[in-house]
């Protein structure tokens, strides 16, 4: 399974030298690095792991959806179980995260004095959409 990632990238799309940019900049514990790496590798404990790899399983199936292997890109971006509620609050947390970010870049902040929840900075005033 080691080397699941490399084969799997299209390199037209994507630079194999950016995507391990991370792993230069040394700021992750080891553990959580080489649990990335293992994800990405499609080493993880899986059901498709434990059945094709070690042959402890006899049914690759996804325990929530039933009805396709259970590998790290299935658990991470393709189980219509997941999709229902999951996906959307990571998206909405990396949203947040990214949102937060450019604030504290262009210097724009949450004026906690009205309900409104205006951001504004010393030339724009913004209205939050819900």
């Amino acid at each position: 399974m080691h080397g699941q990632y490399i084969s799997n990238i299209d390199r037209q799309l994507i630079s194999e030298e950016d995507t391990f940019l991370w792993l230069s900049k040394g700021d992750l514990k080891a553990k959580t690095e080489s649990e990335i790496v293992a994800a990405q590798d499609q080493a993880l404990q899986t059901k498709y792991y434990a059945t094709k790899v070690l042959s402890t399983e006899t049914d690759s199936k996804c325990r929530l959806c039933q009805k396709f292997d259970e590998t790290i890109d299935h658990i991470i971006s393709a189980c219509p179980i997941l999709a229902k509620e999951q996906y959307i609050k990571g998206q909405d947390r990396v949203s947040a995260r990214l949102h937060f970010n450019i604030c504290k870049e262009t210097g724009v902040q949450l004026d906690k004095n009205t309900d409104m929840n205006v951001y504004q900075n010393q030339s724009k005033q913004v209205k939050k959409v819900r």
